[in-house]
C-alpha cells in the first residue's frame, strides 16, 4: 500500500492550540503573555479559522481520491505536522500499522526551504531500521500542471486592476526570507527565482520581481522586502501591484496578513491599485496538479 506524508510546518485547529503551538516553535519554552496574546490577536483577526489546517486537511482528502484513479495500488494520504498535531513520529507509527510499504513525502512547499528539507531526511531516519520504501518528492515546482495553477491565480489578480493601469502594474512574488548563506540559500532562491521566471513566461507578465517578506528590518536576511519594493517601485511610476506567495500552497497566519492586508494598505496609502494572488489552496485544479505530480513519483511497479 502507498502512503502520502502531506507536509506542513504547523496548523492550529483551535485558539487553544496557539500556546502550545509557539511553545513547540520555541522549542519548549513559553512565549511571555505579551506575546501570546499579540499571536492569538492577530490569529483572531482573520475572522476564521487558520486557512492552513484547513486546506491541508481538505487537500490530504482530496488527493487520496484523485490518486485513486490514477494508481492501481490502494493509496492513503496523511496530515503531519513539525509543531501541531499529529507529529511525524506518530503518523509513521500509524502508517506502519496501516500496512503502508511505500512512503512518499509531500510537503506543502512547491520551493525546497530548510523545514521541507529537514522534513524529507526525518522521515528517512524514522524509516532506515523499517523494510520499506521510501520516495522524497522533491523538485516538483516546475511541473507544468503546478504552473498552470499559479498562471490562473496571477492572471486573475491582474486582470482585476483596471486595464487603464495595469502596464504599470508589477507582480511581486514573494518568499519568507531567511539569513543571509550562500551555501544554506542557493537551492531555495535559485527554485524561487526559477518558479516565479516560469509563471511570469506562462503568463506573459513583464514586470515582475522577486521579493521577500517577514525579513523587514533584518540586514543579514534575503531581500528585497516586498514592502520596500512596494515604494520603491511606486517612485519609478507604478500604479499599480499584485503579490503572489510561492512558498506555500496554503496560506499561512504570517503570508496572509503580510502580502495581504499589509501590502494592501501600503497601496492605499499611495494611492495604486492593488490585487493579492489567491493561494493554490485545496481547489480541484490544485489537487488535480499535486495528484499528477506525487503520480509522477511512484514507481511503475508500485
Amino acid at each position: 500500500m502507498i502512503g502520502i506524508i502531506y507536509y506542513a510546518y504547523g496548523a492550529p485547529k483551535s485558539l487553544d492550540d496557539v500556546t502550545p503551538y509557539f511553545t513547540k516553535i520555541m522549542k519548549g519554552k513559553t512565549p511571555p503573555p505579551h506575546v501570546i496574546e499579540s499571536v492569538t490577536a492577530q490569529f483572531r483577526k482573520l475572522g476564521g479559522v487558520d486557512p492552513l489546517a484547513a486546506n491541508t486537511s481538505r487537500i490530504a482528502k482530496g488527493l487520496e481520491h484523485a490518486l485513486q484513479q490514477r494508481v492501481t495500488e490502494p493509496v492513503k494520504v496523511y496530515n503531519a505536522y513539525k509543531n501541531t498535531e499529529p507529529s511525524i513520529p506518530d503518523v509513521i507509527d500509524t502508517m506502519l500499522k496501516d500496512g503502508i510499504t511505500t512512503f512518499i513525502t509531500l510537503p506543502v512547499n512547491p520551493i525546497m526551504s530548510t523545514a521541507a528539507s529537514a522534513f524529507h531526511d526525518e522521515v528517512s531516519t524514522l524509516l532506515a531500521s523499517h523494510d520499506v520504501t521510501v520516495i522524497q518528492a522533491k523538485n516538483w515546482h516546475l511541473h507544468e500542471e503546478l504552473l498552470a495553477v499559479y498562471k490562473d491565480r496571477v492572471l486573475r489578480a491582474v486582470e482585476w486592476i483596471p486595464a487603464e493601469k495595469r502596464a504599470q502594474t508589477h507582480v511581486l512574488f514573494t518568499v519568507h526570507s531567511q539569513p543571509i548563506d550562500p551555501e544554506r540559500n542557493e537551492n531555495y532562491v535559485r527554485q524561487f527565482s526559477e518558479l516565479s521566471e516560469a509563471i511570469s513566461k506562462a503568463a506573459q507578465i513583464d514586470n515582475w520581481h522577486l521579493t521577500y517578506r517577514s525579513g523587514n528590518g533584518k540586514g543579514d536576511w534575503l531581500g528585497p522586502n516586498v514592502k520596500d519594493m512596494i515604494n520603491k517601485l511606486y517612485q519609478e511610476g507604478a500604479q499599480g501591484f499584485v503579490t503572489c506567495e510561492l512558498l506555500s500552497l496554503s496560506a499561512d497566519i504570517e503570508s496572509y496578513f503580510e502580502i495581504g492586508i499589509d501590502c494592501q494598505t501600503i497601496c492605499e496609502e499611495l494611492q495604486v491599485e492593488f490585487a493579492q494572488s489567491e493561494f493554490p489552496a485545496d481547489s480541484y485544479d490544485t489537487i488535480q496538479a499535486l495528484a499528477a505530480i506525487v503520480a509522477s513519483f511512484i514507481p511503475a511497479e508500485a
